[in-house]
């Protein structure tokens, strides 16, 4: 009798088992951290946080399968939170906060994850070489007008990717690939294996444009001012700039969704918002709030509106076309 009222009693007391929540990420475990110590101040629940780059993590995912411990996926990258929903690694969030937070444009259509922050990936110049009245949009940079004057971080990477990708949505496959294309025969010199080093040839003259995250430049303009280089946020007049940013959906395997969705939405408080995205001079991605970080000063920009799942859906038809034209 005694060890059926143990085991009775072990199963009232399951569902405490479950109460912590796990968050499997590739952001740094140290931007993630004073989110988590809000969370468990408010709800008293303590937060695990597993640290690895998307391709192992999503390794983890697959591997764990449904003994999967993780709650919450947050990720980088739009590229990676469509293959993950697209792998059936989310479950949906009922929470009216998170959908009046953020723009539809940027939470999946099924409330499968939705964005976090937000960047534009546009394009960099060299006001010592460049007129801002010479730039226009992402198309006109395949013109021959910018032979031998652009600069490009390697194809082999979601950045570029996403970019791609959302360039087959507004124009098409085929103008799509003709566009890229332009850009590999524009190119001043090898493409980059990172945005920094790039930014850096366009300061010293090697080209005199290139296209990059804002918060790479962002980065340096804040520990050097005086760095030639300025952003230009391309295609006002028509898609507008392709943002990219940081999201976060509810684990297919979490047993506590509801626990995981009140995470999110702390998330997008807007203290949260601006200590989160300041930290690495993102935008926040909730609604109208503004950043607080010198980004600011660039001033507002209409961004692309395509919703960022139909662009991840895109994402291996741009890596397609990417190998086509030979763009490294």
């Amino acid at each position: 009798m005694k060890s059926l009222m143990s085991f009775a009693l072990s199963l009232l007391m399951a569902p405490a088992a479950f109460a912590d929540l796990t968050i499997y990420t590739d952001r740094p475990t140290d931007r993630v951290r004073p989110v988590a110590e809000i969370f468990t101040a408010k709800t008293g629940q303590k937060v695990t946080i597993v640290e690895e780059a998307y391709p192992a993590l999503l390794k983890r995912i697959e591997a764990e399968g449904a003994n999967s411990p993780a709650d919450l996926i947050f990720t980088k990258d739009l590229v990676f939170l469509s293959e993950l929903a697209r792998l059936g690694h989310f479950q949906a969030f009922q929470s009216s906060t998170i959908a009046h937070s953020v723009d539809s444009s940027m939470r999946d259509p099924q409330n499968l994850w939705t964005a976090v922050s937000k960047r534009a990936r546009t394009i960099m110049y060299n006001p010592n070489r460049v007129q801002a009245s010479e730039l226009s949009t992402y198309e006109d940079l395949a013109d021959v007008k910018w032979a031998g004057r652009l600069c490009l971080r390697t194809g082999k990477g979601s950045y570029n990717e996403a970019l791609v990708a959302s360039l087959i949505v507004n124009n098409g496959a085929a103008k799509a690939k003709e566009i890229v294309a332009g850009w590999v025969e524009n190119l001043a010199v090898d493409p980059f294996p990172n945005d920094t080093k790039m930014l850096e040839a366009v300061a010293n003259g090697i080209c005199d444009v290139a296209i990059a995250n804002t918060y790479y430049l962002a980065g340096i303009i804040a520990q050097n001012p005086k760095f030639p280089v300025k952003a230009y946020f391309a295609n006002q007049n028509d898609t507008g700039a392709h943002i990219n940013g940081s999201g976060i959906g509810v684990a297919a395997t979490s047993k506590q969704a509801a626990l995981a969705s009140q995470f999110i939405e702390i998330l997008l408080q807007d203290d949260v918002q601006l200590s989160l995205t300041g930290a690495h001079y993102e935008y926040p991605a909730k609604i109208n709030l503004l950043p607080s970080t010198l980004i600011r000063e660039w001033g507002g920009f209409k961004a692309d509106s395509a919703n960022w799942s139909v662009i991840g859906d895109e994402a291996e038809a741009a890596r397609n076309l990417i190998r086509e034209v030979e763009y490294k």
